[in-house]
């Protein structure tokens, strides 16, 4: 069997237009690749404005144009995602995608997008506690109701929340960097653990952490799924590796040439030529990723999926 997982995750709120991110989509899926998520995000992050289309609208119109892949965020932010609306929105877009959606859920921290739309953004340890209290609202009214739920931040009072999902049992994904509050939440509520953006031994101390929170828990480590998601940027010659890496740099608002790029790039990411980022991509297994969350920013390099897949995961060592 395959030795991870493989999922697409888009940033579209730097510029992609829909066209693109179904034409990434469906790349992706022809690859092999198991799921597409995207960020939430309602403005472009780290330069000038651009095209971001919003997030649970976009996830509808994939349900309906792809045809396997499991669809989500990584994460909504819960500043501007209430719980009961969030709860109700992935649950249309489960019925819509015929049970493939996937909840992604975060403490919310863009702050520019926040105060230029008027958003609330509390100070750290309150967004977390309103974390705490939003995935266990989701989780009751992902059971129908009627639900009651009494907290500091949000209340539900004999809420009934019509249709349950179309799957079973619609996943949910905690965001965070293997912090004890993050890490309890999880070991409570969630189906999986994701960070980011940490090199393969910052993902096995992270995993570690989690692993120790579902002992306290009393909850079997192994049911929690561990997840990785970053940046993905490979090629046959290192040539063509700078030429992906500039056009990244530029949906990215990064100085420098493609050079400059993939060096400030290689230590919180795949990327490489292909033998380079498979020995990479085999790094994050053997800490412990049983999903990889592999960012590309060139909606229009279609090839790149194929590539990773065929080239690059294809000389992981199976499980």
């Amino acid at each position: 069997m395959p030795a991870v997982a493989l999922r697409l995750m888009l940033e579209p709120q730097q510029g992609a237009s829909y066209e693109q991110m179904l034409a990434m989509g469906l790349a992706a899926e022809a690859a092999g690749f198991e799921g597409i998520f995207r960020s939430d995000h309602l403005l472009t992050i780290g330069g000038s404005p651009r095209t971001a289309l919003e997030a649970w609208t976009t996830l509808a119109a994939l349900a309906r144009d792809t045809n396997r892949a499991r669809l989500g965020t990584l994460v909504s932010p819960i500043t501007f995602r209430h719980p009961a609306v969030l709860a109700r929105a992935a649950v249309t877009v489960d019925w819509l995608s015929a049970g493939r959606v996937e909840l992604g859920m975060g403490a919310g921290w863009f702050e520019p997008e926040h105060h230029s739309l008027g958003l609330e953004l509390p100070p750290p340890s309150q967004r977390m506690e309103r974390l705490e209290e939003a995935v266990p609202v989701v989780r009751a009214l992902f059971e129908g109701g009627p639900a009651t739920f009494s907290g500091r931040h949000y209340q539900l009072d004999e809420a009934v929340a019509l249709p349950a999902p179309r799957q079973a049992r619609l996943p949910v994904i905690i965001g965070g960097a293997g912090k004890a509050r993050s890490a309890q939440l999880a070991a409570r509520h969630a189906d999986e653990y994701n960070t980011t953006s940490v090199d393969p031994d910052g993902a096995a101390t992270v995993f570690a952490a989690v692993r120790a929170a579902c002992d306290q828990q009393g909850r079997d480590p192994a049911t929690l799924r561990l997840s990785w998601m970053g940046t993905c940027l490979v090629a046959e010659d290192e040539q063509a590796l700078r030429r992906r890496a500039a056009a990244y740099g530029e949906l990215q608002f990064m100085s420098g040439d493609g050079a400059a790029i993939v060096e400030a790039l290689a230590g919180r990411g795949i990327v490489g030529t292909y033998a380079t980022a498979a020995e990479r991509m085999q790094a994050y297994v053997d800490a412990g990723c049983e999903r990889l969350y592999l960012r590309i920013l060139d909606l229009d390099d279609l090839e790149l999926p194929l590539e990773i897949a065929s080239e690059v995961a294809s000389r992981l060592l199976p499980v």
